[in-house]
Parts: structure tokens; sequence; C-alpha cells
């Protein structure tokens, strides 16, 4: 007996069989799942770039959005809101690059 995934959710209209489902690089419903955070402030800045500029990043930037994402809520919000900045200077440029995107002011 076949063995089905339904797919709706991911724009398929129609029950698809394991094997057709293939693996692409980003999983973004693992990627979306990982944008969402436990404070309101990180969810809207965090999904929002996600949902409108993650597809235009380069695949060095994608990595390190998604190694951004492994962050714990403090460090995102001491990163975000300027009251710190992260050792690693690639985390930190992406931090910026979303501030500047998202039009975050830190005033």
């Amino acid at each position: 007996m076949p063995t089905f995934f339904y797919c709706y959710f991911l724009g398929y209209n129609r029950p698809l069989k394991f094997k057709e489902l293939k693996m692409e690089k980003y999983n973004k419903l693992r990627i979306e799942w990982d944008c969402r955070r436990g404070m309101l402030e990180l969810d809207k800045i965090i999904m929002s770039f996600y949902l409108k500029h993650f597809d235009e990043l380069t695949d060095d930037k994608k990595d390190i959005f998604i190694r951004l994402l492994a962050s714990t809520d403090l460090q995102l919000f001491s990163w975000f809101f300027n009251r710190g900045q992260s050792s690693d200077s690639e985390i930190q440029s992406m931090v910026e690059y979303i501030q500047n995107v998202q039009k975050i002011t830190t005033n």
C-alpha cells in the first residue's frame, strides 16, 4: 500500500507520494518555524524579514540568517535594539542588514 503525504499547505492540491517530495537545500517550513520567537517584537522583525526578503538573499547570506536563528531571544533582542553586538562579525552584519531593510530605528 503506497504512503501518501498530504501537501495542501505546501501549495499542492493533491496528495503526493513521499518520494515525489524533493528535498530543497533550505527547508522553508523549518526556517519559518525557527523564525517564530517568544518575544512579539522579535517575531515581527524576524518573521517579516523572512517572508519578504529571504528568497532574495545569496546562499551565503541565507546560511548566516539560519545561524542567526540559533541565537537566544535575549541575544537577538540585545542585538536588534543596539544594546549589544554579536562577537560573530557575520551575524552582526546580518543584524545590521535586517535593521536597515526593516527600517528599525534605535533612538
